[in-house]
């Protein structure tokens, strides 16, 4: 540490240190990395040894749980500084150091990370199985090192075999072949160490089953060959050109064994655009349509809003990439940069929006693929009075189809009814649109436990913290009402203030916005106060070794009563005030010369104001020259004083009530029948986005109803998480619960033409984080072997299903059942008709 650095400086400038290829930083549990960062800043109680329990899976191989947040579940820190923290607290068990590498990742901009999760390897020679954790950046050379010192073989001729399958097995021959080419589904990458038979000959055991290559390289289209697309099948080749291209069926896709289970590598900041990817490759009739290269017939390079059939090119070759079974990793370089020429916004390096790609990526490829060449014009106009939905339905859809049809229309596109009517006249419009998927709204029932201190007149109590619930949304008003039912203090006796270690950052309206109050950046704060009497702030100071004031405790309040008082009597009152924890005699209260500090006058940040609190009248003066009163005194230690009377501990000790132990948030659930009922629902159109009515011939308010009339073989439904008004943004964290098998849509039709459909899932897109970024990671049902799995970018593991479910569920995909899955068949594929 350097000479002058406090505690609190060393490790956060350590924090803020660049990353460099290669070093090594520590991850620490959030939880007590806030009870020591309360106790260097507030002198708070120790925070104890270095204790990781809560963010570690398995405590043996230091594996951390699965999406966790960093600032939020962790943190990262450098070597250094955890050496020092370790010196200075010492560690809980001897399994509490995750130690964790800065790694290189993306394909045209390099970035550096720190490589959290790791790669998680199942390591077996014979009938030892032993687990650990490596770097993704690690090569095949360091893994044999490691097993090599793990089971003792360093001078034995032996190679290892990567277990894809339990009966597919590769051998891995390319020493500098990075570990995160081979993250493949499953909990573990499973290698197997074998050595030479005791004749000095290799088993068959792993050799025959096995798929040899040299390098495990990332896909590209030249691994092809030729535009011929062939699936194994119990050691047989199927020509794909024998596969029907408008019957598609899930069970030829499992035919590649191990297709489709692929991690696409972060380009940098890519995550939203593999998540998107993931979920449409894991609808089974879509990716069959490209992997048997029936989408090539289908191309259309005349469409003036098409794309020349490139990004439906780049899209079939990256499913063929993903499903061709030869890699664990694909690097989606082309399909990036065609899609970048053919949507600017997403050309560039900066997180977008996953939905908003998908949305774009659907509509492109149904443009490059419409089997209209020449569009008709069609005026697209209101049904005449009195006629029925279902002929004016089936007449917008056809016109619809008469410039539309492709793949995209036949799997992803249903119909709604919009009905508006006037509020004056009474007028009806019915129009029949196309829909490609449902935005749909979450109905806002979200609660917030915040933690709040308060600090009474009564100089004899210490502060105490609760824990309150209070609304997300509404006034600081809202707060104070639910403090009041816990602390059983009357609201218009509170002052609330943000703290910012020991002085006041800022005092907030009770009319403020509780979305405005900024979560984190710093402590809440009531002070108890006497309505209708002025208020001096009060901080505690020294002066180091220069000339600026370095702040310590708790600020304090002190009012003023109306009539006048002496500099005296304020001077008796302060320290009254401060009597639980300052202990002066009573000769050193008798004038400003002896007293163990000075009163000056400053400003809300502690900086001073040229101004004398005692007047020539030896009277307390707090108002200025520029007439405003006297907000905020220092009193301003003498460092040698300090250290004698002032009990800092005492200052700053803490009384926690039931609340703070008990207080847990309460469920925010709502049902996907809610959002879709919310979807549906009658509204009236606001000021900014009125209806014009042809009978009065002006723009009105118009009641909008919207109704599902044909329903998609595939189901898309876009959860709108992220809020946006003209002055605050806000993301949604509401727990959406939403059924994996037999979701009904009979309730919202007008239709009852398919009033029987219902649909499975079958993937979900994810958003973790806020709105500046975050991180996108989708689960998909694999028709490759009829499991779960979490796609995070290169990443891949299988899970259960209802991980699905969570805060951070973003975009659903569904897929229609089929009637005899409708009837009772839960097992097995059927073919999906599209027609």
């Amino acid at each position: 540490m350097k000479s002058g650095q406090t505690e609190e400086t060393y490790v956060n400038d350590g924090r803020n240190t660049s990353l460099a290829l290669g070093d090594i930083w520590y991850v620490v549990s959030q939880k007590w990395y806030d009870r020591w960062n309360r106790h260097v800043k507030y002198d708070g109680d120790h925070p104890g040894p270095i204790e990781n329990h809560d963010i570690l899976l398995n405590a043996e191989i230091s594996e951390v749980r699965d999406e966790m947040l960093e600032n939020i579940d962790f943190v990262f820190v450098p070597l250094e500084c955890w050496n020092f923290l370790v010196k200075k607290y010492g560690t809980s068990t001897e399994n509490t150091a995750i130690k964790r590498q800065v790694i290189e990742f993306g394909e045209f901009s390099k970035q550096l990370k720190i490589d959290l999760s790791g790669v998680k390897i199942e390591m077996v020679f014979g009938e030892i199985k032993m687990k650990r954790i490596l770097s993704k950046s690690d090569t095949v050379e360091n893994l044999k090192t490691v097993m090599d010192e793990i089971f003792h073989v360093k001078d034995t001729e032996r190679r290892l075999w990567l277990k894809k399958l339990p009966n597919n097995f590769i051998l891995l021959k390319d020493d500098q072949d990075k570990l995160e080419n081979f993250t493949l589904s499953g909990d573990n990458l499973v290698v197997i160490l074998e050595t030479k038979q005791s004749d000095g000959t290799w088993s068959e055991k792993y050799s025959s089953a096995a798929k040899v290559q040299t390098n495990f390289e990332r896909n590209s289209s030249s691994a092809f060959g030729s535009s011929k697309f062939y699936l194994s099948l119990n050691h047989r080749t199927v020509d794909t050109d024998t596969i029907s291209t408008r019957s598609m069926t899930q069970a030829n896709l499992t035919r590649s064994v191990s297709g489709g289970l692929v991690g696409l590598n972060n380009l940098g900041n890519t995550c939203f655009m593999a998540s998107a990817l993931q979920c449409l490759s894991n609808i089974p009739a879509l990716t069959q349509f490209f992997i048997s290269d029936a989408y090539e017939s289908e191309i259309n390079e005349k469409n003036p809003i098409g794309n020349r059939g490139d990004l439906a090119r780049a899209y079939g070759d990256l499913m063929k990439q993903m499903w061709c079974g030869n890699s664990s990793t694909v690097a989606p370089r082309h399909f990036k940069s065609v899609l970048g020429r053919c949507a600017p916004q997403f050309s560039g390096y900066l997180q977008q929006d996953s939905q908003e790609l998908m949305a774009f990526l659907l509509d492109g490829l149904h443009e490059d693929l419409n089997r209209i060449t020449n569009k008709p014009y069609i005026n697209q106009e209101d049904a005449p009075e009195n006629t029925a939905d279902s002929v004016a339905a089936q007449r917008s859809w056809d016109n619809h189809k008469k410039r539309n049809d492709s793949i995209i229309t036949d799997l992803f596109h249903g119909q709604y009814r919009s009905r508006l009517e006037c509020p004056d006249c009474m007028k009806v419009s019915k129009i029949f649109d196309p829909l490609m998927y449902m935005s749909v709204s979450l109905p806002r029932k979200e609660e917030k436990i915040r933690e709040i201190d308060l600090i009474w007149l009564d100089p004899e109590r210490r502060r105490t913290r609760y824990k309150i619930i209070t609304p997300r949304e509404g006034q600081v008003i809202d707060l104070l009402y639910s403090a009041e039912k816990v602390c059983g203090l009357s609201a218009d006796r509170m002052m609330l203030c943000e703290l910012s270690q020991s002085i006041i950052e800022s005092t907030i309206s009770p009319t403020q916005k509780l979305r405005d109050i900024r979560d984190g950046r710093y402590s809440l704060c009531i002070f108890e106060r006497e309505p209708q009497l002025p208020v001096i702030k009060v901080y505690n100071a020294y002066k180091g070794y220069t000339s600026y004031l370095k702040y310590f405790g708790n600020p304090l309040l002190m009012q003023v009563p109306k009539r006048e008082m002496s500099y005296k009597e304020f001077v008796i009152a302060l320290y009254m005030k401060m009597s639980r924890y300052v202990q002066l005699t009573d000769e050193a209260l008798q004038s400003e010369e002896t007293l163990p500090f000075k009163i000056k006058a400053v400003n809300q940040f502690g900086v001073e104001q040229s101004h004398d609190l005692c007047d020539e009248d030896d009277n307390l003066s707090v108002t200025m020259s520029s007439g405003k009163p006297v907000a905020y005194i220092a009193l301003v230690w003498d460092m040698d004083a300090k250290d004698e009377y002032f009990k800092l501990d005492e200052c700053n000790a803490v009384d926690y009530h039931d609340s703070y132990r008990t207080t847990k948030a309460r469920k925010n659930e709502v049902n996907l029948e809610d959002c879709i009922e919310m979807y549906c629902k009658q509204e009236t159109l606001n000021e900014d986005n009125m209806w014009w009515c042809p009978n009065c011939k002006d723009f009105k308010q118009a009641s909008k109803k919207l109704d599902l009339w044909r329903l998609p073989k595939v189901l898309v439904i876009h959860l709108k998480r992220f809020c946006y008004s003209r002055h605050w943004r806000d993301k949604i964290e509401t727990m959406v619960k939403f059924p994996h098998h037999d979701l009904s849509l009979k309730k919202f039709m007008l239709s009852t033409d398919q009033s029987d459909v219902k649909y499975d899932l079958r993937g979900v897109v994810n958003h973790y984080g806020g709105l500046g970024g975050g991180h996108y990671t989708a689960y998909c049902h694999s028709v490759a072997d009829d499991k779960w799995h979490v796609y995070d970018d290169s990443h891949v593991a299988s899970c259960t299903s209802d991980k699905c479910n969570s805060p951070s569920a973003y975009v659903l995909f569904y897929t229609q059942q089929e009637p005899d899955r409708i009837n009772g068949s839960s097992n097995g594929f059927e073919p999906m008709d599209v027609n």
